[in-house]
């Protein structure tokens, strides 16, 4: 006689084979009237739906998982939940019996924690093995016997239409590794004996001394450039010959002709405004994974000119400038719902001790929260910069802000950086999230970091998503953010606005 649960289960399994074919008719009677495209009549023959409706044709049971391998035991369906070591250590064993011809087409495993597995091979006819199918299920509510339960006419022939759907993968040299992860920084060393101090760049630009006086005395976080050219020009004797002239009470500047500039202070200022108007600010949103919470989470990606991307510093100062100025005159966009915003930081910047005390200044002048301005910072960075880092990452903890490690791959000298209550988002090295379909190692990787900094209270988001594959499958890790070109592309700042009304 079935137990209450066994019988619910058979019921909800009735229940899902009827739907079945409800909407297996209707796809046909829709075929027949010609409104079916040619590549809605490919879904039946794909790894997915044969997935699908094997799990509709099994018995009712208890179960945990059904999962298709292919021959290099590598997931190409799972139907819920996640798999660990312990499967993939008997998905190995079944691949290594079916291949030795130890088992014929099918046989069913205990395993320790009071589960079963059945495994059914994916042989073409006169061909080698190309795959597997594993059946994990309770043994508490499915008894003895459970391979010959599942083993029915229904299961076996979905097998078969696998066989056409499920290909052989290609061996794998034991030495590759497709995540090629080679983390390089240019050689910034001193120079070889007799090659000289390199010649300084063309076109670079130095701060001013008189800029520099009026930043540390008014902690302006703007920066006034001094063209290297321009700087023994003659023409501060000049204005110094003409009597002083008192501003008119006006805002638009005279004429030349009538009020000669101030000496020093004034064209570094123009050469500063000049360069912050050419510099281009999108933002590139984190988009959600998994459900909860209003925060909104925006990458800022400025687009420099060719000279202020040849001094990354100034292109920082000049983006965070951008930034505030933005977020001071736009204020309803970002407050209506709660909205922070990141910026990639150069090493230059990092190593800069004033360009936190300038950015204090900035928020108090303008009115903004600290910790609504997040910066990022490559894992590289971290590890070859350590020092300067550490000093950063403190210095955003006392003043608010916070910071994202960019590019982590869970290196053993980073980690002990996740311990500041400053760290609160890690992005997943896009190596690691692309290639973890097709490499175990890589896929352990990615779970290690979001069950990690999940412990931590940390937030992790997966960049260059490409494909749907990997992103279903980063949302079941549970990932919390996404970012890739199916996801969202970058958008002028001038285009974000609130998506709800006071």
């Amino acid at each position: 006689m079935l137990s209450l649960f066994d019988y619910v289960e058979y019921t909800k399994s009735r229940f899902r084979s009827a739907m079945g074919k409800v909407m297996h008719s209707a796809a046909l009677h829709t075929a027949r009237s010609g409104d079916i495209s040619s590549a809605d009549t490919d879904l039946p023959q794909s790894v997915e739906s044969i997935g699908r409706r094997l799990c509709d044709a099994l018995p009712p049971l208890r179960l945990h998982s059904v999962s298709i391998y292919d021959n290099q035991c590598n997931v190409l369906w799972l139907s819920e939940g996640a798999l660990g070591p312990d499967e993939h250590a008997l998905v190995v064993d079944a691949l290594d019996q079916f291949g030795a011809g130890q088992m014929s087409e099918s046989f069913e495993q205990r395993v320790e924690d009071g589960r079963v597995a059945v495994f059914l091979a994916v042989r073409p006819p006169q061909a080698a093995l190309t795959g597997l199918v594993m059946v994990l299920a309770d043994t508490k509510a499915t008894g003895e016997g459970l391979l010959s339960r599942i083993a029915n006419a229904a299961v076996h022939a979905l097998v078969r239409e696998l066989t056409a759907v499920v290909r052989p993968a290609a061996l794998r040299r034991i030495d590759h590794d497709p995540t090629s992860l080679v983390l390089t920084l240019a050689d910034d060393g001193p120079p070889p004996e007799g090659a000289g101090r390199p010649a300084r760049r063309e076109g670079g630009r130095d701060l001013a001394p008189a800029a520099v006086n009026e930043i540390l005395e008014r902690g302006e976080l703007s920066l006034e450039l001094e063209s290297t050219t321009g700087a023994s020009a003659p023409a501060a004797p000049a204005a110094s010959t003409v009597p002083p002239i008192p501003a008119p009470p006006v805002l638009q500047p005279p004429p030349p002709a009538v009020q000669p500039p101030p000496p020093a202070v004034q064209p570094a200022e123009a050469t500063a405004a000049s360069a912050a108007d050419t510099v281009t600010l999108e933002v590139l949103p984190f988009v959600k994974l998994r459900s909860g919470g209003r925060m909104r989470r925006f990458e800022v990606l400025p687009r420099g000119t060719a000279r202020q991307n040849r001094d990354p510093a100034v292109l920082d100062s000049l983006a965070m400038e951008g930034l505030l100025a933005w977020m001071a005159g736009h204020r309803p966009d970002w407050t209506l719902e709660p909205t922070c915003f990141t910026l990639n930081l150069s090493i230059a910047t990092l190593e800069d001790e004033q360009f936190l005390r300038q950015l204090a200044a900035a928020f108090s002048r303008g009115g903004i929260s600290p910790d609504s301005v997040g910066f990022e910072i490559a894992e590289p960075l971290c590890t070859q910069r350590r020092a300067s880092v550490e000093r950063f990452i403190s210095g955003c903890e006392r003043l608010g802000c916070f910071v994202v490690i960019d590019g982590f791959s869970f290196d053993s000298a980073v980690v002990p950086l996740l311990r500041s209550k400053a760290v609160r988002l890690v992005k997943i090295d896009a190596r690691l999230s692309t290639a973890a379909l097709r490499d175990k190692l890589a896929q352990a990787t990615v779970v290690a970091i979001v069950q990690a900094v999940k412990v931590l209270g940390i937030h992790c988001a997966a960049q260059g998503i490409e494909t749907q594959q990997v992103l279903r499958w980063l949302t079941a890790v549970g990932c919390d953010f996404g970012q890739g070109s199916i996801l969202a592309r970058p958008l002028p700042i001038a285009r974000l606005q609130a998506t709800t009304a006071d």
